[in-house]
């Protein structure tokens, strides 16, 4: 319906491409709360997403044992973390973008974009804007809990300008929350 609208309005030399076709995306595995440790290794569980961590991350605020971390996917530098579970339509499938070095170990409820070769505070801006949520929230199933699928994110529509301009707008949207203390 209205990506029509969107995929007509495009400035010259943008794309409009279904996420799922601009990376791979993959599911995370279980951390449980009773695996996470004082020291160890990095890690990250899929309600941090909402109560740690804004737009983007360099470190993990929590730590594994070794075991944990050998047995689950590592998210690696420029990666989107999505949720694919929350407690409402409009939080479902916040994007946050991981900028640090060292790979995470990804609990499960979430789902992870690599190999995008996007900018990735662009892609979770547009995740995260009302045109994303707007879209996300027809996805989404479920009114207690909220679901969302890879199958479904792959299926979100993304405005896809040259690389440079997401830089550009990237760097304006950020400038811009920095301003305002976000």
């Amino acid at each position: 319906g209205d990506d029509k609208n969107y995929y007509e309005n495009l400035p010259q030399g943008w794309g409009f491409v279904p996420l799922g076709k601009l990376g791979t995306l993959t599911r995370g595995s279980g951390i449980k709360r009773s695996e996470t440790t004082t020291f160890g290794f990095p890690c990250i569980r899929y309600g941090e997403l909402y109560t740690t961590y804004k737009t983007s991350f360099y470190e993990a605020k929590s730590r594994t044992t070794l075991e944990v971390f050998n047995k689950s996917y590592k998210i690696k530098k420029n990666d989107v973390l999505m949720s694919l579970t929350g407690e409402n339509k409009d939080d479902i499938s916040k994007g946050l973008a991981y900028l640090g070095e060292n790979e995470i170990a990804m609990g499960g409820d979430m789902t992870c974009l690599s190999n995008h070769k996007m900018n990735p505070l662009y892609l979770v801006y547009v995740l995260n804007s009302p045109y994303g949520i707007s879209v996300k929230r027809q996805l989404a199933t479920g009114d207690i809990i909220v679901h969302m699928s890879n199958d479904r994110i792959a299926s979100i529509g993304i405005p896809v300008p040259p690389y440079e301009e997401q830089l550009r707008i990237e760097n304006k949207i950020s400038s811009l929350f920095q301003l305002i203390g976000e």
